[in-house]
């Protein structure tokens, strides 16, 4: 098991050769990082016991069991852009202090919200708030955008009639302080 500070917290990241036994005599040393907000990272398949260890050792410790990332969720440092290789269902919240790159589809009632860019190799239906610090540089890409609402910086866009007739991938920025939500292509 290795561990790494982030600005929103602490990672745990679990090898395929970590045991819930091995897991269980290390984790107590680290009770003093496990009183924030905590994210797994498993390498391989786990039994659920040994999540189960973890989890009480953070509560223990007073902390907050923030993801269970799966074996094909990749997190890279730079501002913590965040690649979940899956589709986000309903009620999923994905949140990065850098970009989220979706590789499925964004479901109705899941929330991205990225300091930077969100870019969805699927269709986006569910709630986008690119830019979330004020970044007004943010951008949302998507093979498709169906999203009730789409937010960039401090501004807002509401869905309308107007839906994209080519079906091709589009894109939305700020122009003027207003989301536009164009084709890719043009």
């Amino acid at each position: 098991m290795k561990t790494r500070g982030t600005r929103g917290g602490i990672i745990l990241s679990i090898d395929a050769d970590d045991t819930k036994e091995s897991i269980e005599a290390t984790l107590p040393d680290h009770r003093a990082l496990l009183n924030t907000k905590v994210f797994i990272e498993i390498a391989a398949k786990q039994p659920w016991d040994t999540i189960e260890v973890i989890k009480q050792e953070i509560d223990a410790a007073g902390g907050q069991l923030a993801e269970i990332r799966p074996p094909t969720v990749v997190t890279q440092a730079r501002g913590q852009t965040v690649i979940i290789a899956r589709t986000v269902r309903s009620g999923g919240l994905v949140e990065s202090t850098g970009s989220v790159i979706v590789l499925g589809d964004v479901n109705s009632g899941a929330e991205i919200i990225a300091e930077d860019d969100i870019i969805v190799i699927g269709t986006l239906r569910g709630l986008a708030h690119a830019g979330a610090s004020g970044n007004e540089k943010a951008v949302i890409w998507a093979q498709q955008i169906l999203s009730p609402q789409l937010r960039i910086g401090a501004a807002l866009a509401q869905a309308g009639d107007d839906r994209n007739q080519n079906g091709g991938p589009e894109f939305a920025h700020l122009k003027d302080g207003h989301i536009v939500l164009r084709p890719w292509d043009k």
